[in-house]
Parts: structure tokens; sequence; C-alpha cells
């Protein structure tokens, strides 16, 4: 069964965590959104918001590595198109930790969801602007964003899919 709602993002521009006028950009770019991938865009666009980030993805690298992080979903504030290359500073003790875990750095914070088929899966916020910090966050807020879309990548076997797109 095909969901063919639009997930309206719209209320998120106006307004920043404590409910005041945001400046934040008033658009956004996205990177391997199509199909039923763009569920993945609610819970990443929650973590850029709750974190203070302008960039969240969907990122995976090989077991064992933790350099050249291959993006299956961006959702970008800071940059049209969006930008597609990450860093995982301090997230290469993936392996030897259960999910969830939270990797901060100063470029940004990683969440391991979990591993399969030789693939560690992380979700990623970073570019936190001329700051360069967060701007505080509940980290209990950020793990269940991030349940989620291991949700999506575990559950509904989106790990697993390769190229496929369309859940039935």
């Amino acid at each position: 069964m095909k969901d063919d709602d639009v997930i309206d993002l719209t209320r998120y521009f106006d307004q920043d965590t404590k409910g005041e006028a945001s400046t934040k950009r008033p658009s956004f770019s996205v990177f391997g959104g199509s199909g039923d991938r763009s569920r993945f865009a609610l819970p990443i666009w929650r973590s850029i918001d709750l974190v203070g980030g302008r960039r969240g993805a969907l990122v995976w690298v090989p077991e064992g590595v933790a350099t050249d992080p291959k993006a299956e979903f961006v959702l970008d504030l800071g940059s049209d198109p969006a930008r597609t290359e990450f860093s995982l500073a301090g997230a290469g003790a993936a392996d030897a930790c259960d999910p969830p875990a939270v990797f901060e750095a100063a470029e940004g914070v990683a969440v391991f969801l979990g591993m399969r088929d030789g693939k560690n899966w992380f979700l990623l916020v970073d570019d936190y602007g001329p700051s360069g910090a967060t701007t505080g966050y509940s980290r209990g807020d950020l793990l269940f964003l991030a349940g989620e879309c291991a949700g999506l990548l575990f559950f509904r076997e989106l790990a697993e899919a390769g190229e496929k797109l369309d859940w039935e």
C-alpha cells in the first residue's frame, strides 16, 4: 500500500525551537528523496531543528570504516543542490557499541542506527552555521527521531532494498 500524503514541513519554517520567529531560510534541498524515501524528511527535519544544524542526512559506511560516508538521504537547509559529502569524526567506534549511540564532534552529531549487510548506518546533523555549536538539545528527543529513521531503514527494509524505493 502506498502513502500518497504530502508531508507539510512549512510549520517549521517560521518558528525556532522556542516558538519564536526564526531566521532560517524558508527553503530546502533534498537528495535521495524520491518515492518512499521521502518518509525520512520529517524525522530528519525535526533532528536538524532540534540540534540547530542546517543539514541532516541518513548515511552509511562499510563496517570497520568511518571515512567517506555514502549519503542515502539528505535534507539541506544551507545549499541548493544538497551537499552530499560528509565527515563522521568519532563515529569509527560504532563497531564496538550497540545502537543507538550518539557521537558528538565540532562538525556534527551522528547517531549510530545499526548495521545491516556490512553497512553501519547513521543519522547525521551538521553545519551549525557561524556559531559552530549546537543549540543544546534533548538527547532523548534526538534518539527518538533516530529511532524513527531506524524503523524506516530496518523494519521497512530500506537498508536491504538497494534501488527498490517503493514499499508495498
